[in-house]
């Protein structure tokens, strides 16, 4: 009867130790599902409130540079705050939040597929752009994709030199697409995809975040020089 007691109470607390590891996951910075629940923004913006379970930043600056975090707020945490140091005040943003709480992963819109008007108007419109993303892996890196291979070489360097690892060209997530909205400038973008554990480790170091963030700047600028098509299209 004993034995039958301790078995019994074990598996009480195993859904409670299960939902306790679940949420410490969802913590980490990734809150998704395996397949997107929309298809599109139509369909995601068709389906909730604006105001209550998600919400919109967008600057336009008139800046050649966009950057964007298109799985901010609950979605990818950390995102958000990242593009906006890394658009300063001068670059144009974009950012996505979604304030659903645990279950904001299912406002996630792979890259490919999220077309809201406004985000592709500051794509499509410009000549670079960056994006800002989780990636489900262990350590403390950041993956380097997008379809400006020699931007992304400048930044894995970059953020080397400032204390960070990072591929580049990003093997698992090359983001590669043309439709990605990262690539619709007429020089492509720099799809980052940050662990959990790095971005942790930005949230609450003001100096790291500082170092990070500058890094990616520096290499934006860097990239545009190199290019040298329009002169007119960068800030010293």
């Amino acid at each position: 009867m004993e034995r039958e007691a301790a078995i019994n109470r074990c598996k009480a607390f195993f859904p409670l130790l299960l939902a306790f590891l679940c949420a410490c996951g969802a913590d980490a910075g990734l809150r998704r599902p395996k397949k997107d629940v929309y298809p599109d923004f139509q369909a995601l913006a068709s389906a909730h409130v604006e105001g209550r379970d998600y919400s919109r930043e967008v600057y336009n600056r008139n800046s050649p540079v966009s950057v964007f975090a298109i799985h901010g707020g609950d979605i990818e945490t950390a995102t958000s705050r990242l593009a906006r140091n890394i658009a300063g005040a001068d670059f144009n943003l974009y950012i996505f939040n979604g304030w659903l709480g645990p279950d904001s992963g299912k406002l996630h819109i792979t890259s490919v597929n999220f077309d809201d008007p406004q985000a592709l108007a500051l794509s499509s419109g410009g000549v670079f752009a960056v994006s800002l993303h989780v990636q489900a892996d262990r350590g403390q890196w950041v993956c380097v994709g997008g379809a400006a291979p020699e931007a992304g070489r400048l930044v894995a360097a970059a953020l080397y030199a400032a204390g960070f690892a990072a591929e580049a060209p990003c093997r698992k997530l090359p983001g590669v697409n043309p439709r990605n909205i990262v690539n619709r400038g007429r020089l492509g973008g720099m799809q980052l995809e940050i662990t959990p554990r790095l971005c942790k480790r930005l949230e609450t170091s003001p100096a790291d975040l500082a170092k990070f963030t500058g890094a990616v700047r520096n290499s934006i600028f860097e990239a545009l020089k190199k290019e040298k098509k329009d002169e007119r299209l960068w800030r010293p």
